[in-house]
């Protein structure tokens, strides 16, 4: 396996597969999302073994509804996970979460399904849970936004 970092909303990683296909594991987030995930750590069985997310928000916030999708070309994308996970995270607080998103396993077998030699896999919130009732969902488009660490 060949370890790949980058810089981004993230750490990008990538595995190498069969007959020289690639998976990349990164984070993305939307604008006004009021959750910063960064700094997703792999294992042997999982592309998204951990994450860190920061709350950004000026509320409590409850649980989070994480997706995970993989680049199927032409800018199209197919869900691969997701997870509801409740959580406890006051204004500005920062916890590290073990997730067990995007099985590799699953993830290779996918990307050889698409034939793509590069699969970009991406976790992302879909939502966040308040913890006076209320919710945010991204109904904006989402963007990849690299950033300097």
């Amino acid at each position: 396996m060949r370890r790949f970092v980058r810089t981004g909303l993230g750490l990008l990683f990538g595995c190498m597969l069969a007959h020289g296909q690639r998976l990349i594991f990164t984070t993305r987030t939307h604008p006004s999302c009021p959750v910063l995930v960064s700094a997703p750590s792999e294992s042997k069985d999982f592309g998204f073994h951990a994450i860190r997310i920061r709350n950004d928000s000026k509320k409590v916030i409850a649980a989070l509804q994480l997706k995970v999708t993989i680049s199927t070309g032409n800018m199209q994308e197919e869900v691969v996970d997701s997870s509801r996970v409740a959580v406890t995270l006051s204004p500005g607080e920062t916890k590290r979460l073990e997730v067990h998103l995007a099985s590799v396993q699953g993830s290779k077998q996918k990307a050889r399904a698409l034939r793509q030699e590069i699969a970009s896999i991406m976790l992302f919130v879909e939502s966040a849970e308040f913890s006076d009732g209320t919710q945010w969902n991204g109904n904006e488009p989402q963007l990849d936004l690299p950033t300097n660490r």
